[in-house]
């Protein structure tokens, strides 16, 4: 297949990053254009050779989808349609909410657009054949009378090696990964849960796509032990190790800290949201976490589990790489 993707960051630390990265290495047996409106460090910064990435500043896509005034008639009437020409026709144009809208510059069969956990607009699904949803309870972002689909990205090993953190972490803890750019995070449930639980907290987080501020009462928090910028080696290893992994997020697009917790550690407590809204993802040692936010701690350690032993073939690369070519298919018919 040939690709066309916008995407907001190429790198970074985020969900959406993540899941770009994730994205171009399930496709790296295909032909893929890539635009980006920053392109940051990072091991998810990392594409398969194949991949050609571009930015919507350059003259090739640049105000590809600006509609206001004199200028955006000639960029619609006159410049993208000399742009449709001279670029390749592409099977599919896959598009994050944070990306540019970059579509009326190219050719393509069938044109999707990636909530990331955010409610699309009517006026931007109508530009688009239909939503790709990363998981069911997507559906909440898609616009009434508006066409989607499922299209849950792969997920990878996060690094091949785990690599111990350089802050020093205790021997029994739980942890968490997320950045508390927005309370839907979770901010109030781990402060509270900080207190309650029966072990400390390692929480994960990083500035490296996003800023933003701890609240000084859970910076220095004597239970809440914080581990800033980790590599994914690192990470991998805090999974591997930790006693149980809780994920305070109230909503998720897919919810990549939890996949990892999926793959990596012996117990996991979610709200049935993102990723765990599919059956297929409630494996051995996952339990869920009420409206009301309270974990059952007892019952979450006492579920630990292999996590070796469990099925997570539904979100390999091969099974993303089919899904995408059946979308792309029946959308064309």
């Amino acid at each position: 297949m040939r690709l066309l993707i916008s995407a907001g960051w190429l790198g970074g630390s985020g969900g959406a990053e993540r899941a770009l990265y994730s994205i171009l290495r399930s496709l790296a047996e295909d032909q893929v254009d890539v635009v980006v409106r920053q392109h940051l460090d990072g091991a998810w910064a990392v594409t398969p050779p194949g991949v050609r990435v571009s930015s919507p500043y350059e003259p090739q896509w640049w105000g590809a989808g600006h509609r206001v005034g004199v200028k955006g008639q000639l960029l619609q009437k006159v410049a993208n349609p000399v742009r449709r020409a001279v670029h390749p026709r592409y099977d599919a144009y896959l598009q994050f909410l944070a990306g540019a809208l970059i579509a009326p510059a190219a050719r393509a069969d069938v044109r999707l657009v990636i909530p990331s956990g955010n409610v699309v607009d009517p006026v931007v699904a109508e530009r688009f054949d239909a939503v790709a949803m990363q998981a069911p309870d997507n559906v909440r972002f898609v616009p009434p009378g508006v066409r989607s689909v499922l299209l849950a990205p792969p997920v990878f090993d996060l690094a091949d090696m785990a690599d111990p953190p350089q802050e020093a972490v205790p021997p029994e803890y739980l942890l968490t990964v997320f950045n508390p750019y927005d309370p839907v995070k979770g901010l109030v449930d781990l402060g509270r849960a900080a207190d309650e639980a029966p072990l400390p907290f390692v929480w994960c987080h990083s500035q490296a796509t996003l800023r933003f501020d701890v609240p000084p009462e859970l910076l220095e928090h004597p239970r809440i032990h914080h581990v800033r910028d980790a590599t994914p080696g690192q990470l991998r290893y805090l999974y591997e190790h930790c006693s149980a992994y809780v994920s305070f997020s109230l909503s998720e697009g897919f919810g990549w800290s939890a996949a990892d917790a999926l793959r990596y550690s012996p117990a996991l407590a979610t709200r049935p949201i993102g990723l765990f809204s599919n059956e297929s993802a409630w494996q051995p040692g996952v339990v869920r976490i009420p409206d009301s936010g309270q974990v059952d701690w007892d019952l979450l350690l006492r579920e630990a589990a292999d996590p070796t032993l469990r099925d997570l073939s539904t979100l390999d690369a091969v099974t993303f790489r089919d899904r995408l070519h059946d979308v792309v298919h029946r959308l064309r018919a």
